[in-house]
């Protein structure tokens, strides 16, 4: 599915959005040209808005880029307002300063103050002047279906090309043009036949609006829109926008993906043909005057009749196990040649494709970037199928108690001073063994792990024994509980953890649990002094790129203890369609 995000989109967005207006610009990231806004506002779970490769939008519930932190001048900025600039492609989110993410002409993310560039991703044109850092912002030439003084039927009148494309472009309904027509009757045939219908086609347009801002987004295969397809007859699957966009992003990169690896899979095939082509003229050349004898016996028919295919006109020449295919009404040096032009031609090809130079060997597909989840904390799946989550630091561990600690769940802790608040949550029933996986997971990933404590316990309680609310008196530092109530103890836990995959909701990711947790390939570490080198272990013999083993690590040096290797391409029942609501 190829992301492509349309002013209904937008509206769609900003339609979302727009409850956070008085809440705050919380945190922003930076990575490799993306960059996600934290928005956060009392009362409301805090959101992300992504903007990928100046192109692509969407919200999501963690963070999705990796990157530096706060390198914008817009942290804890007060949001007085979130708008869509007309009917376009350009968002604006106001306070102090404003936050401008305009999707046309190549996209662009641009901060200001009082007006000047305070900021901008990259330079821009417009009307003759760029624009940059210390220059005063241009608002671009945007369209306003709502405005009375954007003349839907002057725009018509002015086109010459055909009706879909003076929708699209003339008058900015980009993909719905075609979704109007067909929602006018599907009769309109002319721009004259527009014309004459104008009041339907005004009519569907505010319809359309009105549809974007019920914040669901219908999904066709690799075709979306935020209203059911007036053209489509198949039924469609339906998510709302904060989850949407995020799932059409993630698809496009998976099919991205895909089609790399099928790339570079035909560029193999094609080294190995032309390597083929040019080994037989080789050969030819090598055996040039035999060959040329052997060709004028097989036009006398004086050689093996199984030899000979009449039909096509072609002789097999078999010599020391090696067998060449030749055409009868060639000569030896001619066939040759055939055979060194074919090899030179995807010789050529090659080069276009991949850039090969001439000498160069095919290079080997790169390591897989896996994607994260729950990017902001830890986290694995026990064997019998519950999902185990927690913190990294003082403010993971305030939030995942608050986002994700419900009634049935437990809470645990390991029973040292720098240890992660972890959620076990119920699935599938808490039994003994998610609860032993829980606790060693949690006390591998204290300050027990860099310190080298064996025997470790980690205590679990329930929800209505975790508070923030502290004896009078006493302080109560970020990232802190107050439990009371009895604990129940898990104790002489080991310093171990086994890296490998999981399957959550039909995708892969890389994750540390407890041994027992981890199925197929896996990796068994233990407490040592490596950090970098095992990051490059880990990364060679999965053969995924580092940045997704660094977070899944525990903190501290690690060394391996084991590799176990039993790929399979099956996960156990308590890891299949696994689906938790973030």
């Amino acid at each position: 599915m190829k992301p492509s995000i349309t002013f209904a989109e937008i509206r769609s967005i900003v339609s979302f959005l727009k409850k956070y207006e008085g809440g705050y610009m919380e945190k922003n990231y930076i990575d490799e040209g993306n960059i996600s806004f934290k928005i956060r506002k009392s009362g409301l779970n805090s959101v992300y808005l992504n903007f990928m490769n100046n192109d692509f939008l969407f919200i999501s519930s963690e963070n999705t880029v990796e990157g530096k932190k706060n390198i914008l001048p817009v942290e804890n900025m007060q949001i007085h307002s979130i708008i869509q600039m007309g009917t376009d492609r350009v968002i604006v989110i106001e306070g102090q300063k404003k936050i401008i993410i305009e999707m046309m002409g190549g996209g662009n993310l641009i901060i200001t103050e009082g007006g000047e560039i305070i900021f901008s991703k990259k330079q821009t044109k417009r009307k003759g002047i760029t624009l940059q850092k210390g220059t005063q912002y241009i608002e671009p030439e945007i369209i306003d279906l709502e405005s009375p003084n954007f003349s839907i039927e002057a725009r018509i009148k002015e086109s010459k090309a055909d009706p879909v494309r003076t929708l699209a472009t003339r008058v900015g309904l980009s993909k719905y043009s075609e979704e109007i027509i067909c929602a006018m009757g599907g009769n309109i045939k002319t721009n004259d036949d527009i014309l004459n219908n104008l009041e339907n086609l005004k009519m569907r347009i505010v319809e359309l609006l009105k549809a974007a801002e019920e914040q669901n987004i219908y999904i066709y295969g690799e075709q979306f829109f935020v209203w059911k397809s007036k053209c489509l007859t198949a039924e469609p699957v339906v998510m709302n926008i904060s989850e949407a966009m995020k799932f059409i992003y993630d698809s496009s990169l998976t099919a991205e993906e895909s089609r790399e690896i099928s790339i570079r899979r035909d560029i193999q095939k094609m080294q190995e043909e032309m390597e083929r082509l040019k080994n037989y003229g080789e050969f030819i050349m090598a055996n040039l005057h035999e060959i040329d004898h052997f060709l004028s016996q097989a036009r006398r028919n004086n050689v093996d009749q199984n030899l000979i295919d009449y039909e096509r006109g072609t002789a097999k020449f078999i010599k020391d196990d090696k067998e060449v295919p030749l055409k009868m009404a060639l000569t030896a040096g001619e066939n040759a040649n055939e055979f060194f032009s074919s090899a030179k031609k995807i010789k050529e090809k090659l080069s276009r494709v991949s850039n090969i130079e001439k000498e160069e060997k095919i290079k080997p597909i790169p390591k897989i970037k896996v994607h994260r989840i729950f990017t902001n904390y830890r986290w694995f799946i026990t064997s019998e199928g519950n999902l185990v989550i927690s913190g990294k630091d003082a403010e993971t561990n305030d939030s995942v108690v608050k986002k994700y600690l419900d009634e049935k769940d437990l809470y645990l802790h390991a029973d040292i001073h720098g240890a992660p608040s972890v959620i076990l949550k119920n699935k599938n029933g808490i039994g003994e063994k998610s609860i032993e996986e829980a606790a060693q997971f949690a006390w591998c990933m204290s300050r027990a792990w860099n310190s080298q404590y064996g025997n470790g316990a980690v205590f679990y309680v329930t929800k209505s024994q975790v508070s923030k609310t502290p004896e009078s008196g006493e302080y109560l530092a970020k990232g802190a509980w107050i439990i009371r109530g009895k604990k129940n103890f898990i104790t002489h836990l080991e310093l171990k953890l086994a890296i490998g995959f999981q399957n959550y909701e039909n995708r892969k990711y890389i994750v540390s649990a407890a041994p027992s947790a981890i199925k197929g390939n896996r990796i068994i570490i233990i407490p040592g002094t490596e950090k970098e080198e095992i990051v490059n272990k880990i990364s060679d013999f999965f053969k995924v790129d580092k940045e997704s083993v660094y977070p899944v690590l525990p903190p501290g040096g690690s060394k391996i203890m084991e590799i176990i290797e039993e790929e399979s391409d099956s996960f156990p029942e308590s890891e299949k369609n696994y689906n938790e609501g973030e």
